[in-house]
């Protein structure tokens, strides 16, 4: 069998399964999950000294962005979508010197 063919047909499997699990669980799970998926990627935003300071600018502009007692998983998820796709104004750069031409 070619291994090309093998491929495609395990990446189709894989694809049905995974729309076979999302038919299967509930609004809520699913909401639960995408809230889990965004928060690791928060986390990994915070490993980084890019990403960590991102999120310094984000609070320092917005304030935090934590979860309120009682708010539903769908309710967090889309402030925090929300509170990460916050178009950051730019901040003054320092001038470069002129170049100065002979």
């Amino acid at each position: 069998m070619d291994i090309s063919q093998k491929a495609i047909r395990e990446g189709h499997e894989s694809i049905l399964q995974l729309q076979t699990k999302q038919r299967t669980l509930s609004v809520k799970e699913l909401n639960e999950e995408k809230l889990g998926l965004l928060l690791a990627f928060v986390r990994q935003l915070e490993r980084t000294p890019p990403g960590a300071a991102e999120l310094q600018r984000r609070t320092k502009l917005f304030g935090e962005c934590n979860r309120l007692q009682g708010e539903t998983s769908s309710r967090f998820h889309g402030r925090l979508r929300h509170w990460l796709d916050r178009d950051v104004p730019q901040t003054k750069s320092p001038l470069c010197p002129r170049q100065i031409d002979d």
